[in-house]
């Protein structure tokens, strides 16, 4: 069951729509790798995150010895179709399976904003880094700024657990230029500016020997509430995770539970909440295949816009009203795909 927590207000049961928009359109974006989320320039220029397919070099990551390259990239596709690597060799680190690389971007008129997701701890090469906010070039590609999540983690600490580690998985940018920033394994979203520099908007205290689902995805809404979603926390039961919605001052609002591996959450041009649920659980093999979704929410009804996609990540939205989700983003090699949602 799908339910709405509204605070001071209990729980809300909602509506389950039977509706169903054309699961899969067209690919607009092939041979990707570890798609993570996406985003549009103001001029319609599609930009996606790909967190790479790790390599073969030798290296130790937070939780022990990995392989790793500068396979991670930022790729895009512009508004006549042609796909391009725009920031390429970043460092991609595979842990016996587990993908991790660049995870978000965020595109302004000079810059090119991304999330690098979790760092290595030993062996990293000289002039890369990991679990940042960076700022590139947009012309040059060249990075501008560098700012340190992993430091942050190691100073504060905001959850109060036991490892130190930083993964940011997204971010968000608001009205005022102020950067949100979804970090999984910190359990915390933080917001960044040039004077006040990193700041912890809220945290989720760390859970000891029990599943907690994790921050991976925010969006801000035109009047500056701040939409997080929640990945499951392992074994990744369905309904175990939520979408959680702030006031511009921290308060929380509401939140939307009963949902299943949240990877994105997007306020579109209408108003409307959509987000993905990567698959809808996990067996003796992994996440279901081909079971993940795109679903409309609202203060009623839970809609279903797709279903049966393969590891679905990131979602985005055109100024024509099209949607766009990266797909594959768990698959093989090269097999990663943006693809549209007919009929949206």
């Amino acid at each position: 069951m799908f339910k709405k927590a509204i605070l001071g207000a209990g729980m809300v049961a909602l509506t389950l729509s039977a509706s169903l928009v054309s699961a899969q359109g067209e690919a607009v974006a092939a041979g990707l790798n570890s798609p993570r989320h996406i985003s549009f320039d103001s001029d319609g220029t599609l930009y996606i995150a790909e967190a790479g397919s790790g390599g073969d070099l030798d290296g130790t990551g937070p939780f022990g010895p990995l392989k790793f390259g500068e396979t991670a990239q930022i790729s895009a596709v512009s508004v006549d179709g042609e796909q391009a690597v725009v920031i390429p060799g970043l460092i991609s680190m595979d842990a016996a399976g587990q993908i991790e690389g660049v995870t978000d971007v965020y595109v302004t008129e000079d810059s090119i904003w991304a999330t690098l997701g979790m760092s290595l701890t030993d062996g990293f090469p000289e002039g890369k880094v990991g679990a940042a906010l960076v700022e590139f070039d947009k012309a040059t590609g060249e990075a501008k700024q560098v700012i340190d999540l992993a430091a942050f983690e190691t100073e504060n600490n905001p959850d109060q657990a036991e490892e130190l580690v930083s993964n940011p998985a997204a971010l968000a940018v608001d009205a005022d230029g102020k950067v949100f920033i979804a970090d999984a394994s910190g359990n915390s979203l933080l917001t960044w500016t040039a004077e006040d520099g990193l700041q912890v908007f809220a945290v989720w205290p760390a859970a000891q020997d029990a599943p907690q689902s994790v921050p991976t995805s925010v969006d801000i809404s035109p009047d500056g509430d701040v939409y997080v979603g929640f990945l499951s926390g392992f074994p990744f039961a369905a309904g175990g995770a939520r979408i959680e919605v702030y006031g511009a001052d921290g308060a929380l609002k509401i939140a939307y539970n009963d949902l299943t591996l949240i990877t994105d959450v997007l306020i579109g041009a209408d108003g409307s909440l959509y987000a993905v649920q990567m698959a809808d659980g996990f067996g003796d093999t992994g996440f279901n295949a081909d079971s993940g979704s795109v679903i409309k929410l609202d203060a009623e009804n839970l809609e279903v816009i797709a279903e049966g996609l393969s590891s679905p990540y990131g979602i985005a939205q055109s100024e024509d009203g099209t949607l766009y989700v990266s797909v594959n983003a768990l698959g093989a090699p090269d097999s990663g795909e943006v693809i549209t949602l007919g009929g949206t």
